[in-house]
């Protein structure tokens, strides 16, 4: 038997007890009184005491059984919104104002710097300052020669910088992009090209020049049948390892999200004439094209 259930027992054993050893005709009866309330009090908190053991040890055993079932810093998945609300813009949005991104469209519209030429800052490790694309799972990997025909999904981009705002650029083709959210919300600014984005469940067009913004949790994508170079930042947010990024397949078991990822599929058959993404390599051209 456990030492707390052995408390348990002798506690209830002190509640079954009688003062058949206290006398009456003794003791006055004042005394009598104040006997019993002290042994009450005493048993009360015997009992009180044993239960406590006995309930502590049953957190503690499922603690040793699941020690990582909720951490402090995880956050629960959020039923996503199927679109941003906020329309696209000529201009850059309040939420999304930024010195750092501010110079470098000036600098992308002056001709100073391009997507080849643009360069990462230091908070951006030396080892980690080369193209990055997606596999067909979601996975990050290098787009080797910062070559197209090297991304599997069709863009790649580059990190220009992590910290105190997390700031990028993507380059692509012609192609599909897969519907996501993420916690954290995200600003675009389109420097090349065209692309179709989601606002207020309906699909535009986001040309070169306009901005768009993308509160937190909410499922967002620009697939282009152009080609598209975007610069993109997340203008509450850096460290972008500590970010996490949603897909379909990540909700799965989340009937509400779930079911908002097949709105925004519906969105993109009536708007885009687009099945689900990855069934859509013969809907785009093979090379980029002019808005």
């Amino acid at each position: 038997m456990k030492k707390s259930e052995v408390d348990l027992a002798l506690a209830l054993m002190l509640l079954r007890n009688d003062d058949t050893r206290i006398q009456p005709s003794e003791l006055d009866n004042t005394l009598i009184n104040q006997h019993k309330e002290i042994k009450m009090q005493m048993k009360f908190t015997m009992l009180s005491a044993a239960f406590l053991a006995t309930m502590t040890a049953g957190v503690t055993q499922a603690a040793e059984e699941y020690p990582h079932e909720q951490l402090p810093y995880e956050a629960p998945v959020v039923v996503p919104f199927d679109s941003t609300r906020f329309e696209i813009s000529d201009r850059m949005p309040a939420v999304c104002r930024n010195e750092k991104v501010e110079a470098l469209i000036r600098d992308l519209e002056a001709g100073k710097i391009t997507f080849q030429t643009i360069a990462a800052d230091e908070s951006i490790p030396a080892d980690s300052r080369y193209c990055k694309t997606l596999d067909d799972n979601g996975e990050i990997h290098e787009c080797k020669d910062c070559d197209v025909k090297n991304s599997p999904v069709g863009y790649f981009w580059k990190e220009i910088s992590d910290w105190p705002v997390t700031i990028g650029i993507t380059d692509g083709v012609p192609g599909d992009h897969e519907p996501h959210f993420h916690p954290q919300s995200e600003c675009y600014y389109i420097v090349k090209g065209q692309t179709k984005f989601l606002v207020n469940n309906h699909y535009e067009d986001l040309k070169k020049g306009q901005y768009a913004y993308i509160p937190g949790n909410t499922i967002h994508n620009i697939p282009s049948f152009h080609g598209v170079t975007n610069l993109y930042w997340y203008p509450k947010d850096g460290h972008f390892a500590g970010f996490h990024y949603y897909w379909r397949k990540d909700v799965k078991n989340l009937r509400v999200a779930r079911e908002a990822f097949d709105r925004v599929d519906e969105y993109r058959k009536r708007d885009l004439g687009l099945g689900k993404y990855g069934t859509n390599a013969d809907k785009f051209p093979k090379t980029v094209q002019e808005p």
